[in-house]
């Protein structure tokens, strides 16, 4: 199936375009807007696929799309002499995440926009069918695989066997706790300040039980689901397209959650200050588990991640392939650039990209669809919790530091995408 492209041969318009109501289209791109938006599209992306699909009908658009909402105005291409009123529209979200199944079916739904097959009320009808319909992968899917993300974020964070088994039950815990939040609005905005408080009483219990327990591990890696590392470098990428407000949200959103979380350790550690517990700010050289463990948990949480995306059955070996590439390239990367996290960043992001966007060429799926997964491995956000950890434990040099190297390596991964966009240019905007 043909994409969308970055350059298309604009088709000419319908003989009833014109006379069609301008109101119909502006619905339409609104409401393919919002669902685009709620299921994880950048809004520089969902505002270039909104300009393409009303330059296609006829009509030019002006998007203004934020985490939160979308404006949109719809007018003619050139002004006439008669004057036409605009159309000017505007949606509120209260729901967004990551759904690749849905934007998929989505990308495909304006595909056969674009090339007429077809139509703009049939389209809005399929919309809503995609809404309704259940998630592709279960709830208790999704929380056994952000039980088994969080024990193999502990091998990556060079943790024990131990530290493993702690982490996959917090992130066990994590996860039970945020379906049953997510049931009132008012519950879940307390989803990252709870999962960091059971994360820092499991760390503080694991040390009781087991000395060799390294609590920094079992904080970092159970509370993995809950860091905003893919908010945080999506923010930084629409700051660099120059989508500021947006972008700007995002980052506000990212810094937020962190301190959410750590004031859930905190406030255990304040309760419990003579029991003794260690907030995980340490800089404590480990040596982790061996290769056979690493490739065991590369592959669990490439699945693992491609069911929290909720990426398609069919596409789950792109999961493997896109972490597996991610993973290799900055080991590589890190083996012989060991005090340069940002190159291997780089250089990770940009295998991942081009790797993508060559997928979604073969296959005329969405870039998103295979990048994500792998991009997930790769993006800071523990770094920024452990700055936040080191300034509460009054260690400004080491926290502005962590706080670099995070900024640092979200930058070194938004200029890998935006040089593999050049290099290897995905044939759609999605």
């Amino acid at each position: 199936m043909k994409g969308i492209k970055d350059t298309p041969s604009v088709p000419p318009p319908r003989p009833s375009q014109a006379h069609r109501s301008r109101e119909q289209l502006a619905d339409y791109l609104l409401e393919i807007g919002a669902t685009l938006a709620s299921y994880g599209c950048p809004s520089y992306r969902l505002e270039d696929v909104i300009r393409l699909v009303a330059d296609v009908e006829g009509y030019r658009a002006e998007p203004f799309a934020l985490p939160t909402g979308l404006f949109l105005r719809v007018v003619e291409k050139e002004r006439g002499v008669v004057p036409v009123p605009e159309v000017h529209r505007m949606t509120r979200l209260s729901d967004w995440g990551v759904d690749l199944d849905r934007l998929t079916a989505v990308d495909a739904l304006f595909n056969d926009v674009v090339e007429r097959r077809t139509t703009i009320e049939q389209a809005r009808a399929r919309i809503r069918e995609i809404v309704k319909r259940p998630p592709l992968w279960s709830p208790e899917l999704v929380w056994a695989a952000t039980t088994v993300a969080a024990g193999a974020a502990a091998v990556f964070f060079r943790g024990q066997l131990v530290d493993v088994l702690v982490a996959a039950v917090v992130g066990a815990a994590i996860g039970g706790t945020r379906v049953l939040l997510d049931r009132k609005p008012a519950q879940r905005l307390l989803s990252e300040f709870l999962g960091g408080l059971f994360a820092a009483v499991c760390a503080w219990l694991a040390t009781r039980l087991w000395p060799s327990a390294s609590p920094e591990v079992i904080v970092l890696a159970g509370a993995i689901s809950l860091f905003p590392g893919m908010t945080f470098t999506t923010g930084l990428a629409e700051v660099a397209q120059k989508n500021l407000v947006s972008g700007g949200a995002r980052l506000m959103e990212s810094a937020v959650t962190l301190l959410m979380i750590l004031f859930g350790v905190a406030l255990v550690a304040g309760v419990e200050k003579l029991a003794g517990i260690t907030l995980p700010l340490g800089n404590a050289i480990r040596v982790g588990l061996g290769l056979p463990y690493q490739a065991a948990a590369l592959v669990v949480s490439s699945l693992a991640f491609g069911i929290t995306f909720q990426v398609p059955r069919r596409y789950m070996w792109a999961a493997l392939v896109s972490g597996a590439t991610g993973y290799t390239v900055t080991a590589l990367a890190v083996r012989y650039l060991p005090e340069a996290p940002h190159v291997s960043a780089f250089c990770a992001a940009l295998a991942v990209c081009v790797l993508s966007n060559v997928l979604a060429r073969v296959t005329g799926r969405p870039s998103q669809l295979f990048q994500l997964p792998g991009m997930i491995l790769l993006v800071p956000g523990s770094f920024g919790f452990v700055s936040l950890g080191q300034l509460l434990a009054k260690k400004p040099e080491e926290g502005v530091q962590a706080a670099f190297t995070m900024a640092f390596v979200g930058a070194a991964l938004v200029i890998g995408v935006l040089v593999a966009n050049v290099v290897a240019p995905a044939r759609k905007l999605l």
